[in-house]
């Protein structure tokens, strides 16, 4: 596959791309409602009232794992690329000073020991490039995750020249890849939203062919895919999906928090959406060969093997990590997801993590 650096075809920097170096800042509107969403995200009150549906599921526990803890693999490979551990850190926020600080934590803990982590943010960053300190740490400094996807939204991909945009987007960041984010219903409740989908499958296919060989993962927000969804994406040749299910950080609650007046509108959506495990389970089922990586409320390690035992090639882990982030200790909460991925790997009685499936599941515990 292509590596950063290379030259995207179809990534210009001339006006046909929407990308001018020379833009100011953004709009105090869209960097208030980005710190906006930093703020809130991490309120405990912005969940899912649905579970993700993982706690009724339960790995088996070998009492002879038959191995040496120390024995047990969790390198993977994910769109070509070898982690050291099937994880992704989500996408979660960027184009403020403060998103800037976390996200520099957030890729020094993917970075060491190695997981996967989207980069933004996408919209306001095509824009105004300057805000790049955001989205990547300081010159000299910065920590490269090994898989590092450009985050983009459904209403920036749908743009006539969102395709190319996202090229250049890719480019812009390094990145190995392209990560696009559905979010139907934060865009309806949020006040400034674009709830405005008609074409987006259409471009998420263009982009594919744009990208090329480079990968497009699609992912939801925290609401969950439909089977037929999932189906959709397959036929458009995205590289995997990431369902990213009801049951974690509800950003239709978040938008009402933030915004005055759209409390009531956002509260009707408090358990709205696929749950997780549900979503898992669909993706599998309506695309059999097609990578799913596996996120919405996932807590700890223990979760991510679940997830593994189910089919999902990755897990993939936000609010978790946004808050430890905050506290700048992403580095040592990550550390202890693996050794908890690591501990129930072994227990299930696995060799390693890409080894778990449906027979390390206990009784009544059915993918």
């Amino acid at each position: 596959m292509a590596r950063p650096g290379d030259h995207v075809a179809g990534a210009t920097w001339g006006p046909a791309s929407g990308v001018d170096r020379t833009a100011g800042p953004p709009s105090p509107s869209l960097s208030e409602r980005k710190a906006d969403h930093l703020q809130h995200a991490a309120r405990p009150d912005v969940v899912h009232a649905r579970p993700t549906g993982l706690a009724a599921v339960r790995l088996r526990h070998r009492a002879l794992p038959q191995r040496d803890l120390a024995d047990v693999r969790l390198d993977t490979e994910l769109l070509g690329v070898r982690l050291h551990a099937p994880l992704v850190i989500s996408a979660m926020t960027g184009g403020t000073g403060t998103a800037g600080e976390v996200n520099e934590r957030l890729a020094r803990a993917a970075t060491h020991p190695g997981v996967a982590m989207p980069r933004g943010p996408a919209r306001a960053l095509l824009d105004h490039p300057g805000l790049l300190r955001t989205s990547r740490a300081a010159p000299g400094t910065e920590a490269r995750p090994p898989l590092l996807l450009a985050n983009l939204g459904a209403a920036q991909i749908r743009r006539p020249d969102g395709p190319q945009r996202a090229a250049a987007l890719v480019e812009l960041l390094g990145a190995d890849g392209l990560s696009v984010h559905l979010n139907p219903i934060q865009e309806a409740v949020q006040p400034e939203g674009e709830p405005r989908f008609a074409g987006v499958a259409e471009a998420i296919a263009e982009a594919v062919a744009v990208l090329a060989p480079l990968p497009v993962v699609v992912k939801e927000v925290g609401f969950g895919m439909d089977g037929e969804d999932v189906a959709l994406l397959a036929r458009a040749g995205v590289g995997a999906v990431d369902v990213a299910g009801a049951g974690g950080t509800n950003w239709a609650l978040v938008e009402g928090r933030r915004a005055s007046g759209a409390g009531d509108l956002a509260g009707a959506f408090a358990s709205w959406g696929v749950a997780t495990l549900d979503a898992l389970r669909a993706a599998r089922a309506a695309a059999p060969g097609l990578p799913v990586i596996a996120s919405g409320g996932l807590q700890d390690g223990v979760d991510v093997a679940k997830c593994l035992a189910l089919g999902a090639c990755a897990g993939g882990l936000a609010r978790v990590l946004l808050l430890a982030a905050q506290a700048d200790r992403a580095d040592e909460v990550l550390g202890t997801v693996i050794e908890q991925l690591r501990i129930a790997t072994w227990a299930a009685g696995a060799p390693g993590a890409g080894a778990l499936a449906t027979e390390h599941l206990a009784d009544g515990a059915h993918a």
